[in-house]
């Protein structure tokens, strides 16, 4: 039996379609042993592999049905989420817009390796709700339906492309918009108005974690 077999059984207990945060201190509780140095010194430790020399992984969360979804090296945490089984996808109950707010943030940590915090940016007085601690990364997060689920919502149209003129008013290297709920909600509106978009990226994110690029700035 694998040493990071006793992760695996406590993410078991885990209630379906939830995430999980646990420190540093509290995995090696669960473990019985001390890290090593390069769990606190490398994101790339925490990787979702499954072959080559990641038996922590494969033993560990892998192995109790889910995967990394954000690392946090200098708070020293990891979030998991339970991974899809087979070809039903296992969905994260997300049932508000603040609760994707802080899903896409750990995933978003994630993609971009960086620590992302709300607050404003620049000199543009609004509060985005993803902002790298050198501004060089600013996004926002949209929960978007249709009206009466098959109407468009010109309302939140508008919304969007409010957001986009501020986003790129920014001097960002990085300008973003990450929707959850709905794909038609931002594919419809690129449809009408992308060819006026510069360069603000528009993502989709998916209650099973994944995040895909809907244009091309």
């Amino acid at each position: 039996m694998s040493r990071y077999a006793p992760l695996a059984t406590h993410l078991h207990h885990v209630e379906p379609g939830e995430m999980i945060r646990l420190n540093f201190n509290e995995i090696e509780s669960i473990l019985g042993f001390d890290l090593p140095s390069s769990a606190r010194r490398h994101r790339a430790w925490w990787a979702n592999e499954n072959r080559g020399s990641h038996s922590h992984a494969r033993y560990g969360w892998l192995a109790g049905g889910f995967r990394v979804v954000g690392v946090d090296l200098e708070r020293e945490s990891v979030t998991f989420v339970r991974a899809p089984r087979s070809r039903a996808k296992k969905r994260i109950e997300i049932s508000s817009p603040q609760a994707f707010e802080e899903f896409a943030r750990h995933v978003l940590e994630d993609r971009f390796g960086v620590r992302l915090q709300s607050r404003g940016a620049h000199a543009v007085p609004k509060a985005f709700d993803f902002v790298s601690a050198d501004s060089a990364i600013v996004g926002d997060a949209k929960y978007f339906t249709m009206v009466r689920g098959r109407n468009l919502p010109y309302a939140k149209f508008s919304v969007i492309a409010e957001h986009v003129w501020l986003l790129e008013k920014l001097g960002a290297r990085k300008k973003f918009l990450v929707f959850g709920n709905d794909k038609r909600v931002p594919l419809e509106w690129l449809k009408r108005y992308g060819s006026l978009v510069k360069d603000v990226e528009f993502y989709f994110l998916t209650d099973d974690g994944n995040l895909t690029l809907l244009n091309r700035s």
